[in-house]
């Protein structure tokens, strides 16, 4: 024969005994394949049929030897070349079919256009599969048949099945084991006609067989142990030129890189986990569970933070602390002489003296409210806390008087109606005047006389500490409140009435250089310093207050919630990691021959290793997605008992409680829990996903 496609030159394979003896299964073996013959290879059990089989099948490359396919050499070739080489241009049909159970019939003839086709045989593959039923399948049941799984099928027609498939991609050589074992009669006879038919197409036909009716078929050659003999010899030229031979293709990184598209490979992922409930159910009940837990502690967590950054926002100081002067101090220049003390305390960010005095506005009617008024100094922290909705701290300046207000405020000095929050008419506001009255006394106390100045809107909050209404520059109260205290005249007002600027900033100065401090304001570091420092303020001698004794359930809910969370979370990663690494470690032990048969089909081991990672991926997002919508649901009962409790203490002794806003609706971190669990999944799913994809597929041609 000239140019064979297959060529074996001393071939032998042993292998070890389970008492580790020596064992010749081939010896010294040569054989000649000529393109488009039809090989019939003949032994009783035990003659290293097999161990040929797989050998010329490129499953076996322990043999010492040469083999040359197309004139590639075979031995000492990688695994992802002879997986390229064999997917390219060996067609294998198997002895019982070996079709996937998971699968119609038509769909496991697809399976190799899907996995190895371009995209055009892709989406062909119906219709190819379409014209090639006839020749196997007679018309009037032939769409039933093919719909059928393996399970009710017969074995006739799961043997026709499996040969469509072998052939479906036209490969070069057909590679035939026992095809006709599991069948008997007419169909033994149907099988052979068919591969005769498919020889004459110009396909390499070689089978591997003990049965007779293939004895009067094609070139006859017998292996007897170990050794390979002609029966009948090999035509001097081939029936047929053969189809041609496919070569590898490159860049395939090791065969690590997927052949087949993201879309058919997520099919196969699905199909498959759905067709594995029991470990489907494990990784879902550990999910559920698991990502249940974690929802309803991350809503406590995460609830808690809101309800204390919301009591922030409105009014509420819980990082801070006020002291009042000890009674020794009241007297002195410095009513606060361990100020420098307290500043240096770690837990301690910034120290602020305040003073809080009454101010009168004109309302629009013309009438006057007295409001509590605070001073800020320039880069006070209290700008940090104020939530504006439109303009800003204020410059710093005295050329023009200056005023923050609460939006609640405009509507009592302006004509408005309808103004509502988070609208541009906010901005309207600032820049516009507001009028306060200024009185004086008389060193018996009796008021003397008012004073009316304009103050310009420099920023509009939507909340203040306390029902606060609005804040002053420092320097500015406190020149209004010595002025209102001046018995003598001896600090006029420095107003120029005509441009209400004040121009003489020294004058402005030298009035509000009086111990004014009326308390001191300790800032802490964070909410968790708070109760430090106001034990340290104590053993001073001084009697702090702070916001943080009203919201302190809170915090100690967090804490708790967090104390369980982080081992909880650890656990929790850890059952599922484990999970799925069992899960496919597991699985693919039962399923070695399924996966060795992919490969065999076609499939690459980067394949393999997504369809792994696909259907993690798949799971893990039932299995989070369940446990979401339940933590969900654990939420909002809870939250609707609290609130019904809350309202019940309300109706009691009037105080209502808020404990139901300690929950955070659970889809505000929905998709972080759901994007956590994935990564958690893929991870957990890789080495394992890694390790099943280099099985062996040699193992599917065992007996």
């Amino acid at each position: 024969m000239d140019q064979p496609i297959i060529s074996l030159r001393g071939i032998s394979r042993a292998f070890r005994s389970g008492l580790g003896e020596r064992v010749e299964i081939l010896t010294d073996l040569d054989l000649d394949i000529a393109a488009g013959s039809f090989n019939v290879i003949r032994g009783e059990s035990g003659s290293g049929k097999t161990t040929l089989l797989r050998i010329l099948g490129m499953l076996d490359t322990g043999f010492s030897g040469d083999y040359s396919f197309a004139g590639h050499a075979v031995r000492g070739k990688p695994d992802w070349f002879l997986d390229e080489l064999r997917a390219e241009n060996i067609g294998f049909i198997f002895q019982e079919g070996r079709l996937f159970n998971h699968l119609t019939l038509r769909k496991n003839i697809e399976t190799p256009l899907l996995l190895q086709g371009d995209r055009e045989r892709r989406q062909a593959a119906p219709q190819i599969v379409e014209d090639l039923a006839p020749r196997f399948f007679d018309d009037g049941r032939r769409d039933e048949i093919l719909a059928l799984r393996p399970g009710p099928a017969s074995g006739g027609q799961k043997q026709r099945a499996s040969i469509m498939r072998a052939i479906v991609n036209r490969p070069s050589i057909i590679l035939a084991d026992e095809p006709t074992a599991s069948l008997h009669g007419d169909l033994k006879n149907y099988v052979v006609e068919h591969l005769k038919t498919l020889c004459a197409d110009g396909h390499t036909v070689i089978v591997v067989s003990h049965d007779s009716v293939f004895y009067d078929t094609g070139r006859q050659l017998e292996l007897d142990k170990g050794k390979l003999r002609e029966l009948t010899p090999p035509p001097e030229t081939p029936n047929n030129p053969g189809l041609p031979v496919q070569g590898p293709a490159t860049g395939l990184a090791g065969g690590w890189k997927p052949r087949a598209p993201v879309g058919i490979l997520l099919k196969q992922a699905i199909r498959e986990t759905l067709s594995r409930p029991i470990f489907l159910g494990l990784i879902l009940i550990s999910l559920i569970v698991g990502v249940c837990q974690v929802s309803v502690f991350a809503s406590v967590i995460i609830g808690a933070q809101e309800f204390v950054d919301d009591a922030m926002t409105k009014g509420s100081r819980l990082n801070r602390v006020e002291i009042k002067p000890r009674r020794a101090d009241r007297g002195q220049d410095d009513r606060f002489p361990g100020r420098g003390e307290i500043a240096a305390w770690e837990a301690v960010d910034k120290v602020v003296p305040r003073r809080v005095t009454l101010a009168s506005l004109v309302n629009r009617d013309g009438s006057t409210t007295t409001y509590s008024a605070m001073g800020l100094h320039a880069g006070d922290p209290e700008y940090g806390l104020l939530d504006f909705v439109a303009g800003g701290p204020f410059s710093g300046g005295h050329d023009q008087l200056q005023v923050i207000v609460t939006a609640s405020l405009l509507g009592e000095l302006f004509d408005i109606t309808g103004l509502e929050v988070g609208t541009e008419d906010y901005d309207d506001f600032i820049g516009r005047q507001v009028t306060i009255r200024l009185g004086q006394y008389t060193p018996s106390g009796n008021l003397r006389g008012e004073t009316s100045i304009k103050l310009r809107v420099q920023g509009i909050i939507l909340y203040a500490e306390g029902g606060r209404q609005l804040y002053l520059p420092n320097t500015t109260h406190l020149a209004f409140d010595r002025f209102k205290r001046d018995r003598r005249d001896e600090f006029p007002l420095p107003l120029n009435e005509a441009a209400d600027a004040w121009t003489d900033t020294g004058a402005v100065a030298h009035m509000a250089d009086f111990p004014w401090e009326d308390s001191l304001q300790i800032y802490a570091r964070g909410m968790r310093d708070v109760i430090p420092v106001i034990k340290q303020v104590a053993k001073q001698g001084y009697k702090p207050r702070s916001d943080i004794w009203r919201f302190k359930w809170a915090l100690d809910v967090q804490d708790t919630a967090w104390t369980i969370f982080i081992p909880l979370l650890a656990l929790i990663v850890l059952a599922v990691a484990i999970t799925v690494a069992a899960n496919i470690f597991t699985s693919a032990k039962l399923r070695e021959t399924e996966l060795a048969l992919w490969r065999v089909l076609g499939m690459r081991r980067g394949d393999l290793v997504l369809t792994q990672v696909l259907a993690t991926a798949f799971s893990v997002t039932v299995g989070t997605v369940l446990g979401l919508t339940l933590g969900a649901v654990l939420v909002d009962q809870s939250k609707a008992l609290l609130a019904q409790r809350g309202a019940d203490a309300a109706v009691q002794d009037g105080d209502p409680q808020t404990f139901d806003a300690i929950f955070a609706p659970v889809s505000e971190f929905y998709v972080p829990i759901l994007l956590f669990a994935l990564v958690l999944g893929i991870v957990a799913a890789l080495y394992p996903a890694f390790r099943t994809a280099n099985t062996d597929p040699a193992k599917v041609l065992q007996s």
